[in-house]
C-alpha cells in the first residue's frame, strides 16, 4: 500500500508572502459572514486590522492564551450558535487552530465538548468551512482532521477527530512568522522535528507518509536553529515544512513520545514541543531495535543524527527539562492515558504499562 486507504487533504492549499492579508476574500468562496479566531499577538502586531480590513461581516474570537480547553471550545461553540456564520477562520498557532477547529466541528453537536473527548465515536460530521492560517511553525494542526485538547477539571488532555475537520483552505504566510517569540519557535520548530521523527517510523506509516516525513525532517534540521536566531528567510521553510509533517502524521499517527507527552503536558504545563524533546531519548533508547535501520538511513542519507540534532538545538536554545526530578503522584492513571493513546498504539514497538513506568522514569530522572 503506497497512500493510506483514507487519504484527506485541505480543499485548497495557499504558500504565498501576504496570502493571510486577503484571508476575508478568499473565505468568501464559502458566504460572506464569517468569525475570525485568533491570538492576542495578531491584535498587538496590527495583523488583525489588516485582515479584516473594511469587512463589517467578519466578527472576531479572541483566545486568550494556552492550551485549548474543552470548555474554551464549548464557549466559542455557543458564539457561533448565536452568530450562525458562513465560515470560521482561524489565524494563530496550534492552540488557536485546534480550538477553532474544534468548535466549528462540533458547532451543531448536541452534546459538550468533554463528552466527546470521552466518546470519539459519536462526534458527527463538521457542516461549517474552517481555514486555518497557522502563525507559528509547529504543530501541523492547519494540516490535520486532530483538535488537541485539555479538560483542567480531570486533568485530561487528549485528542478528538474526524475526517470532515479538516481545513477547507489553509493559508501558509511567512508574514505571520514575524515577531513569533524565539522561547515559540523554538517549541513549535521541536515539535514539528519529533511529529516528523515519530510519523517517519510510525507502525502505520506508507510510502506516502514517510516521502513526507522524511522531506520534512531535513528542511526543519536545516531552518530550525536559523529561524530561531532571527534569520526570516527560513520562515516559509519551516512553515512549509510543519504543514507537510502535519498531513504525514494526521494519516501515519505518531508513537510514544507522543503517547507520554500529553498526559505530561496536562499535569505539568510545560510547552509541548519542548515535552516531545525531553522525551526522546528514552523513546529512541526504547524502539532502538526495531528503528536502527530508519535511524542509520537518516544519519547515512543526510548525516543527521535525530538525538544529536535535538541535543544541539536544547543547548543553543538554552532549554532544560522542566520535569527532571519530578513525580507524578497519580501514577496508575498516567500509565493508563499513555496506553489508551493513539499515539501510543502507533509506535513501532508495542509498549506495555511497565515499560510506560520506565519511560517515565527516565524522563524525569527518577531512576
Amino acid at each position: 500500500m503506497i497512500i493510506p486507504q483514507q487519504l484527506l487533504l485541505p480543499q485548497q492549499t495557499i504558500a504565498k508572502l501576504g496570502a493571510v492579508r486577503a484571508l476575508v476574500q478568499t473565505a468568501s468562496l464559502f458566504g460572506s459572514r464569517g468569525v475570525l479566531v485568533h491570538g492576542r499577538s495578531l491584535v498587538k502586531s496590527g495583523k488583525l486590522a489588516e485582515i479584516l480590513g473594511a469587512s463589517k461581516q467578519v466578527r472576531t474570537w479572541e483566545h486568550g492564551g494556552g492550551e485549548p480547553t474543552v470548555e474554551g471550545v464549548d464557549a466559542l461553540r455557543a458564539e457561533l450558535k448565536r452568530d450562525r456564520p458562513d465560515w470560521v477562520a482561524a489565524v494563530g498557532g496550534g492552540s488557536v487552530i485546534d480550538l477553532a477547529k474544534a468548535a466549528a466541528g462540533l458547532v451543531g453537536a448536541p452534546e459538550t465538548t468533554a463528552f466527546y473527548q470521552r466518546n470519539p465515536g459519536a462526534i458527527p460530521p463538521a457542516t461549517l468551512p474552517l481555514i486555518a492560517a497557522p502563525a507559528t511553525a509547529g504543530t501541523g494542526s492547519e494540516a490535520t482532521v486532530v483538535s488537541v485538547l485539555t479538560n483542567p477539571a480531570e486533568c485530561f488532555k487528549q485528542s478528538i477527530r474526524h475526517p470532515t475537520f479538516m481545513p477547507k483552505i489553509v493559508l501558509l504566510d511567512p508574514e505571520l512568522l514575524a515577531g513569533c517569540p524565539k522561547e515559540t519557535i523554538a517549541a513549535a520548530g521541536l515539535d514539528a522535528f519529533i511529529q516528523a521523527f515519530e510519523s517517519y517510523t510510525s507502525k502505520y506509516a506508507t510510502p506516502f507518509t514517510r516521502a513526507l516525513s522524511e522531506l520534512a525532517l531535513v528542511r526543519i534540521s536545516q531552518a530550525l536553529l536559523p529561524l530561531y536566531q532571527g534569520d526570516m528567510s527560513f520562515a516559509g521553510e519551516m512553515l512549509e515544512a510543519s504543514y507537510i509533517t502535519g498531513l504525514a502524521f494526521s494519516h501515519a499517527r505518531l508513537g510514544v513520545i507522543h503517547g507520554l507527552a500529553h498526559p505530561l503536558g496536562a499535569r505539568f504545563n510545560a510547552a509541548h514541543g519542548l515535552t516531545c524533546a525531553c522525551c526522546l531519548s528514552a523513546a529512541l533508547a526504547f524502539n532502538r531495535t526495531v528503528i536502527a535501520q530508519d535511524v542509520a538511513y537518516l544519519k547515512m542519507r543526510y548525516n543527521l543524527d535525530i538525538e544529536a540534532h535535538v541535543q544541539e538545538w536544547l543547548s543553543e536554545m538554552a532549554l532544560e527539562n522542566p520535569f527532571s526530578g519530578k513525580r507524578v503522584n497519580d501514577l496508575d492513571t498516567f500509565v493508563s492515558e499513555v496506553l489508551a493513546s493513539g499515539s501510543t498504539a502507533a509506535n513501532p514497538r508495542t509498549v506495555t504499562a511497565e515499560d510506560a513506568r520506565q519511560l517515565l522514569a527516565e524522563i524525569t530522572l527518577n531512576v
